[in-house]
């Protein structure tokens, strides 16, 4: 993993206007849509973490991915990142859906999902907007 590569990728997260700098004591970070880099002060290494599902806490990622930040550029990458969380999301609740109408089919239950699926959508479209202007 090329280090100058990734410093490129640092500083386009301190420069991207919705990233959120969450600077701590020793090391220099930033979080947008919930993917955080860090930087450590002496060290000078640089660390991408993405939120557990379900949890509170941050997970590096895969080695692998790297590369795809490097391609991709902090900004492209996150997105597409989050694009695919909302697509998971969206399948987990079409599959609730379906179980509903086939078992329970409570209008409450049915509602609630059908709301949490529009929501996912809005977002999603949102993303998309902003990664097609990107391009």
């Amino acid at each position: 993993m090329n280090t100058n590569e990734l410093e490129r990728v640092f500083k386009q997260a301190r420069s991207e206007h919705s990233s959120i700098e969450v600077d701590g004591d020793g090391y220099k970070a930033c979080v947008y849509l919930g993917v955080k880099i860090t930087k450590d002060d002496v060290s000078g290494e640089i660390k991408i973490y993405d939120p557990q599902k379900s949890a509170n806490y941050y997970v590096e990622i895969d080695k692998g991915m790297y590369s795809f930040f490097i391609n991709k550029g902090w900004t492209g990458a996150v997105i597409e990142l989050t694009l695919l969380k909302y697509k998971d999301k969206l399948e987990r609740v079409k599959d609730s859906m379906a179980r509903e109408m086939n078992s329970g089919q409570s209008p409450k239950r049915l509602r609630i999902l059908k709301e949490t699926r529009e929501h996912i959508l809005k977002k999603y479209y949102k993303l998309t907007q902003k990664l097609n202007k990107n391009d």
